[in-house]
């Protein structure tokens, strides 16, 4: 009978390939918007999952879709990969989720952001954190598996995705819509650092605000009605939600100690205008609204609505159009589930340290798998969201292998 000590031994033996295998990875400039080589990415990720001995399908989303769930991606394929590694039976059943799409790589770097390099002790890259090297750990986790010859008993499944960074709904979104995930654990192997389990992660509401005034002569600004004042209005108003939102506290766990409140971000894109003597028609400005699991998505609409509509009555000058540019729901898997206390006990045996369960201030891919398929989902991987889409990104080695090994043991002991 195989240990899991005999696991844990072949993870160790698989950590150059490990590290190879992201390195690969990361090469390819996944770059979302608008996805560039997402079938590249795909074609490599799925020939790997066929060498180990899965069965493997590319799910690509219908073109005619693609305005709908990708409006970013200028025509281009939206792939999933989706492996199956079926043991004697179909039940239970795990599966391992995680995105292929990287942010821009943007400014800063010292080192080409797709040529990762390895420095005393860490990978550098884009996407070595978030999370190509969680893609890496998953899949080289069931390689572990199969190499050191555990049987299992249930089904281990795997699913590579594109567009997690805008949304996720071309990605897990149109997986799980279509009922092309079925598991009764899942976990998303997102960056939570290698001791942080992620079993909830805060909601998103964006919105564009639009102001619409009456263009005028600089020189004559009163024959003209000012999008931009009637913007700022509308700024401040906003503004004075912060108090009521810092009086609201998650009780889940979180880091760092200020995102345990529901945040209000406005200006994250401003944009009005035409000329420095033309008094602006039109002006608008975003708002990445962040909410904990504790609120619900249509209260805080209508909590920016109220404050619109009381703007409106005192302002019958003030015109507003709202765009819904997305709306991503808290999720929340309760500690108790076995997926929670199984993964837990391995990262304890790996790590010797006693893992802490967070609430993720990011939206995941894992609210499509726990609210839509309803399945116990967790988020954990390694890497940092504190190094994830920033310059000179890296994941440590140690932590890329140490989070294979608890993939391959908690795999282990759901279906084994």
């Amino acid at each position: 009978m195989v240990s899991r000590e005999d696991v844990l031994k072949q993870v160790e033996d698989l950590r150059e390939e490990i590290v190879n295998f992201t390195k690969e990875l990361v090469k390819i400039p996944t770059v979302n918007p608008p996805g560039n080589k997402y079938d590249e990415c795909a074609a490599l990720i799925a020939k790997k999952l066929q060498t180990i001995g899965f069965n493997v399908q590319l799910i690509e989303v219908p073109s005619d879709k693609l305005k709908e769930l990708a409006p970013h991606s200028e025509g281009l394929p939206r792939v999933s990969v989706l492996g199956s590694l079926k043991g004697a039976a179909w039940k239970p059943s795990l599966h391992f989720n995680g995105h292929f799409d990287v942010v821009p790589p943007g400014t800063g770097w010292t080192r080409d952001p797709f040529l990762p390099t390895f420095d005393e002790g860490k990978l550098y890259g884009r996407g070595t954190s978030d999370m190509k090297g969680g893609i890496a750990a998953m899949v080289m986790a069931a390689q572990a598996l199969v190499e050191a010859g555990v049987k299992l008993r249930g089904e281990l499944s795997i699913s590579a995705v594109p567009d997690e960074e805008t949304g996720g709904f071309a990605g897990t979104g149109y997986l799980v819509k279509n009922q092309l995930i079925k598991a009764d654990y899942a976990i998303v192997t997102e960056p939570s650092s290698i001791s942080t389990i992620w079993n909830a992660h805060k909601g998103a509401l964006w919105l564009e605000i639009t102001t619409l005034g009456k263009a005028a002569h600089g020189s004559l600004p009163f024959m003209g009605i000012n999008a931009f004042e009637k913007l700022i209005k509308v700024a401040q108003a906003l503004e004075g939600l912060k108090p009521k939102l810092t009086m609201r506290t998650s009780s889940h766990h979180v880091e760092p100690k200020e995102a345990m409140h529901p945040t209000i971000m406005i200006g994250g894109v401003v944009l009005g205008g035409v000329k420095v003597n033309v008094v602006p028609s039109r002006c608008s400005m975003t708002i990445d609204r962040r909410l904990i699991p504790e609120e619900k998505m249509s209260d805080a609409k209508k909590e920016i609505e109220d404050v619109l509509k009381s703007l409106n009555l005192e302002d019958p000058e003030l015109k507003i159009e709202v765009k819904s540019l997305l709306e991503a729901d808290a999720a929340v898997t309760p500690q108790g589930e076995k997926i929670c206390e199984t993964l837990a006990k391995n990262i304890k045996q790996v790590t010797d340290i006693t893992p802490r369960f967070n609430l993720c201030t990011a939206f995941l891919d894992m609210r499509f798998l726990v609210n839509q398929a309803g399945i116990p989902t967790i988020s954990y991987g390694p890497g940092l969201l504190k190094t994830a889409h920033t310059a000179d990104e890296y994941v440590l080695v140690d932590d890329l292998v140490n989070a294979t090994k608890v993939l391959a043991l908690t795999a282990m002991d759901l279906l084994k």
